[in-house]
């Protein structure tokens, strides 16, 4: 599996982030499938993007410093990004699980913890309606985590699938 990263620069509006993942889709759809032009996009019920009337499944992320996505024939695929930011302790407390408490020394524990929980739940298409606390990143495989530095913030991204396939961060 592939998980495409850009990084930018400079902060980037709402609306500039969505573009910017959805080139980055683009080209993960023409690097590995050759498809030149997007499939037509719908939502489930729940808000999950999908490729109408398509076999790919894809998922893709933004923040204001990078946009990441992944796209798969295999199954559904779950993707998020998050810069670095202060946490407070109420987050913490309302969303990991007692052994990921332990675990949690700053912010940046806490948001590798939090990108794995929204990668899953974007994974299983219902999103914020998941309940994050429910959700256990124990058995999350560490090789579908990364952190990057961008300037003078750190950037967290997370990818989720089944399957034991390698998860390769290709930066762009």
């Amino acid at each position: 599996m592939n998980l495409y990263l850009r990084t930018f620069k400079t902060r980037l509006a709402l609306p500039e982030q969505r573009e910017m993942a959805l080139r980055l889709l683009d080209y993960a759809l023409r690097e590995e499938y050759g498809i030149l032009r997007r499939p037509e996009m719908t939502k489930t019920p729940s808000g999950k993007p999908y490729f109408k009337d398509s076999s790919i499944f894809f998922n893709y992320s933004h923040c204001r410093l990078a946009a990441a996505c992944a796209v798969s024939r295999r199954g559904a695929v779950g993707v998020d990004a998050e810069c670095g930011r202060a946490v407070s302790t109420a987050a913490i407390n309302r969303v990991c699980i007692r052994s990921e408490l332990s675990a949690i020394e700053n912010g940046g524990d806490f948001l590798r913890i939090w990108t794995q929980k929204e990668a899953y739940a974007k994974f299983t298409g219902r999103g914020f309606a998941e309940r994050f606390r429910r959700i256990d990143t124990s058995a999350f495989p560490p090789s579908r985590v990364f952190e990057r530095e961008t300037g003078a913030v750190k950037l967290f991204v997370a990818c989720y699938y089944e399957g034991d396939e390698d998860c390769n961060l290709i930066e762009l």
